[in-house]
């Protein structure tokens, strides 16, 4: 079988392994097309997931980095023991 590669505008995936691995399509000065390696998906998917789960502190003070950690589960759909509800 060979390997499964995904398609979307200038966004390419290749399966290698079992492994996902994300490429931008470029076109080179001699118009030819190459790819470029971004890294794997889920390394991607994880940088992802980390800024969307950070909060954004603007008051000094203890305390307040709660709301971000309540707004990450709320993310993930997990509740406040880390089990599904």
């Amino acid at each position: 079988m060979g390997n499964k590669v995904f398609i979307f505008g200038d966004i390419r995936i290749r399966e290698v392994k079992g492994k996902y691995y994300v490429y931008i399509i470029e076109k080179g000065e001699d118009g030819q097309r190459r790819d470029n390696y971004v890294g794997s998906l889920e390394q991607i998917v994880n940088e992802y997931y980390d800024m969307k789960c950070r909060g954004r502190d603007l008051n000094p003070g203890h305390g307040l980095e709660r709301p971000a950690f309540f707004r990450c589960l709320r993310l993930t759909g997990l509740n406040h023991r880390g089990t599904s509800s």
